[in-house]
């Protein structure tokens, strides 16, 4: 028989995508407002290179970072932190064009997991119109394990390297416990 608990909190995360480095600078800070101080920040990449996603309704080229919330999340709020998150996104949207895209995600030691509002066949229903996926695995030595419909930014530097980075600030987090 399995015992039900409650799993300790997550490193909150937001992948965010973007033009305009003062729109950024904006959504950044009601994010902290929000969540509390940044801990780490990866380095910004050219996210159009690798994909053209977004490009029609945000122009381009886009640059996407990752950061990263020093304060732990409870798991629980992960629907909440989407829902904020969108909030944004439409505060600074210009008729009916996203100018920055937000994705909260959380980092465990087993995985990366990202929040969206689309469903597909390997996404969980939250609640409230959230789905959430995991995204990528993080194996015992310490490597990156893809899934099929991982992004591949998540597989490539300077993302991958920050992802395992932040997986020890996370760890160390949890000891502090």
């Amino acid at each position: 028989m399995s015992l039900l608990k409650t799993p300790v909190p997550a490193n909150l995360t937001c992948s965010v995508t973007y033009r305009d480095e003062a729109v950024y600078a904006d959504a950044m800070a009601h994010l902290v407002e929000r969540f509390g101080a940044v801990d780490a920040t990866s380095d910004a990449y050219d996210f159009s290179s690798i994909s053209g996603h977004y490009d029609g309704e945000m122009g381009g080229p886009l640059t996407k970072r990752i950061v990263s919330f020093e304060r732990l999340l409870s798991r629980e709020r992960f629907t909440a932190a989407k829902l904020f998150a969108v909030g944004i996104e439409d505060h600074f949207s210009v008729d009916g064009k996203r100018r920055i895209n937000l994705d909260p995600g959380l980092l465990t030691m087993e995985n990366f997991l990202l929040s969206t509002g689309k469903n597909h066949s390997h996404r969980i229903y939250l609640g409230e119109g959230v789905w959430a996926e995991v995204t990528l695995l993080f194996t015992k030595h310490a490597t990156i394990q893809e899934l099929p419909w991982t992004y591949r930014d998540y597989l490539r530097d300077p993302a991958a390297a920050f992802l395992l980075s932040l997986r020890g600030i996370y760890k160390k987090k949890l000891a502090a416990l």
